[in-house]
């Protein structure tokens, strides 16, 4: 069989005259290509040149009375086809209707021509069945709206030949858009089945009442989404979402259709193009913009989105229908996801992604979340991801030790574990020095963009060691070890010159609490607890009583100091101690995101932000500081110290008399 070179087209022919149809047409007479729409009336053919021209106009293409004058019109099919070297077939998701276009193709059209279809949701070997040339038929699936998606979905049908194949993946590169290769004819294919995956999770929620559409849509929107699902859904049309789903249902896929998607429909809400669908619009077809309110993108968590849909890829990879790179590329160019569906699996852990499947399974009951036995091997294998340095991909990755302080840096971001969890994460000598060492490490290394810290196990950190402190004989030993050991490092943390981020999950007191205080940002799970203690043992917190004031008011400064009291994560949010208090399972997520949006900025824009507040805290604070830290010293020397400390270490409450 002859098959021509993607160079060597000359004519297309598009069959259908709607928003498909006049799309695929104009990118093909932009291509420079002589192409001919067909349609039943020509008033919607009209109508469609109407459209092109109107979209060229906006497009800024310079030469549009050349493109239009490639551009043939005719209610005639076969006489439509009769030259054309391609023809793609874009007419309304009937099996019969497609299978009389593509008969007619077969009688007319010449040998060597090669008949491809945009469908969406049909099998394209059910279509091929009504040619004798079956192995001439490849699906083209071209995104919506069609002049500005740069991708299409190149389908291998049963019979498809490697030659049709190949010459649809060259020719929609001719077209100026990237080909994601679908090499078994699977229902939905890759686009509808991932987006399915997606958005079915942020359905069910709002189906149940769990949730609602605008806080899904705030916590996807945080991701760096330009749109949230339910967005994309009003936009793209509720209608053409609920067909698809019930196709792939009935050709076997487990797909569970949410009534509110079919109560939406039935009720003539489609979403934009019917002014009303999840949210209303000014006029049918009229976009505007939804108000989402960013402060409600943490009420959701997304993981459980990525999770489903990084379940289906990975059934598509298993099953040799695509690739890692062809789905990464089909969300990011085709749904301009941020990064790539499992880039995101990577950075969230299969580990996580495997433990949120099995959530769901069990919560739901849906065949859909039943982990894939791919990701259960990744798990088993310890590819978890970007914290293992390998998961779907190869990560940068480097992990060392410090003392008591673990080191890792994944990708841009070093992630520094304070890690004596037996003691709560308090910090004595050797981990102040190695905190130190590990900061210095990351400044070092210009792959770094930001740091984190946390604490290992359910505490950030209980403060200095204070069996350690009781140890010190004389002030001037105390003295010295703040000297030598415990202010070069918070020097180290206040000037690192990469933004700091402290990632709170338990407790974080005294030092721990100063530490969190001296980050430049913080994100807290629920269920965290912040204070200053050191008074009810008979010592003061330094930096609290000095840096504090660029963070909170002196009420809450004194109120901490001199009572002890504990702060929840949302009031320490509230005073600006952390930028975030979010629920227990999103917190390393929200660090990480926090981590990733600072790389927005030059490094050395960073280096002269914190340059210059560290220099302002300098200004004002650093002598009172030192004045601090000498009170401290003296004060664990008196008897009310010695008395404070002790009573500590017995795990007793000291009795304070005047």
């Amino acid at each position: 069989m002859s098959v021509p070179e993607a160079d060597d087209v000359r004519r297309v022919t598009v069959i259908g005259a709607g928003t498909m149809g006049h799309g695929i047409a104009q990118v093909s007479a932009v291509a420079g290509l002589e192409t001919t729409i067909v349609d039943v009336e020509e008033e919607v053919l009209e109508n469609a040149v109407e459209k092109i021209e109107g979209s060229l106009g906006q497009m800024g293409v310079e030469d549009t009375d050349a493109v239009l004058d490639r551009i043939e019109t005719t209610t005639d099919r076969r006489a439509g086809l009769a030259d054309a070297d391609v023809m793609i077939e874009a007419v309304p998701e009937n099996l019969d209707l497609k299978e009389e276009v593509f008969s007619d193709a077969d009688d007319v059209m010449p040998e060597e021509a090669v008949l491809a279809t945009n469908t969406s949701t049909l099998p394209i070997t059910e279509i091929a069945e009504a040619t004798d040339r079956p192995e001439s038929v490849v699906g083209m699936h071209f995104s919506n709206p069609v002049q500005l998606m740069p991708i299409v979905e190149v389908i291998r049908g049963e019979e498809t030949s490697d030659r049709i194949f190949e010459f649809a993946e060259r020719f929609a590169e001719r077209l100026e858009k990237t080909p994601v290769l679908v090499e078994k004819d699977v229902p939905g294919f890759v686009l509808n089945r991932i987006n399915y995956a997606f958005w079915s999770e942020a359905l069910r929620r709002v189906d149940e009442g769990e949730q609602e559409p605008k806080a899904i849509d705030a916590s996807v929107r945080r991701l760096g989404f330009p749109m949230g699902p339910f967005e994309i859904l009003d936009f793209s049309g509720l209608d053409m979402f609920l067909l698809a789903a019930r196709e792939m249902r009935d050709h076997g896929v487990s797909v569970n259709v949410p009534d509110v998607l079919e109560e939406l429909v039935d009720a003539g809400k489609h979403g934009m193009k019917t002014g009303e669908g999840f949210y209303e619009y000014p006029e049918p077809g009229e976009y505007s913009r939804v108000s989402i309110p960013r402060e409600r993108r943490f009420e959701f968590n997304p993981l459980y989105m990525m999770a489903s849909a990084t379940n289906e890829a990975a059934w598509l990879i298993d099953n040799d229908v695509t690739t890692r790179e062809d789905i990464d590329t089909a969300m990011q160019i085709g749904m301009n996801w941020p990064r790539g569906l499992l880039e995101f699996a990577d950075e969230y852990g299969i580990d996580r992604i495997v433990e949120t499947l099995e959530e769901l399974h069990e919560r739901t009951g849906w065949d859909q979340y039943e982990p894939h036995p791919m990701l259960e091997r990744m798990v088993e294998d310890g590819r978890l991801g970007l914290k293992a340095g390998e998961g779907f991909y190869d990560h940068e990755f480097e992990s060392e030790t410090f003392d008591t302080i673990t080191y890792e840096r994944r990708d841009f971001a070093a992630i520094i574990t304070l890690n004596r969890p037996s003691k709560l994460n308090a910090m004595d000598e050797t981990s102040w020095l190695g905190l130190r060492a590990a900061l210095e490490h990351a400044a070092e290394d210009d792959d770094v963009r930001a740091t984190i810290i946390r604490g290992a196990g359910n505490t950030f950190s209980a403060g200095d060691d204070i069996a350690e402190m009781q140890g010190w004989e004389t002030a001037d030993e105390g003295s010295t070890y703040f000297d030598e050991v415990a202010l070069p490092t918070i020097e180290t943390l206040r000037a690192h010159p990469k933004p700091t981020i402290a990632l709170v999950d338990g407790i974080a007191t005294g030092a721990g609490c100063e530490m969190v205080l001296l980050c430049d940002l913080g994100v807290a799970a629920d269920g965290s607890r912040f204070g200053q203690p050191e008074a009810t043992i008979g010592a003061i917190p330094p930096a609290w009583l000095t840096y504090g004031i660029t963070t909170a008011s002196k009420k809450e400064i004194m109120e901490l100091a001199m009572t002890g009291d504990l702060l929840s994560a949302s009031e320490a949010a509230d005073i600006g101690l952390v930028n975030y208090a979010v629920d227990d399972g999103q917190a390393e997520d929200v660090a990480r995101e926090l981590a990733r949006s600072t790389t927005a900025a030059a490094p050395q824009s960073i280096e002269t932000i914190k340059d210059t507040w560290v220099g302002m805290e300098n200004e004002l604070f650093d002598a009172w500081l030192a004045y601090a830290v000498s009170e401290l010293t003296a004060l664990i020397q008196t008897e009310e110290g010695r008395h404070g400390l002790a009573a500590f270490l017995e795990d007793d409450t000291p009795r304070w008399e005047r």
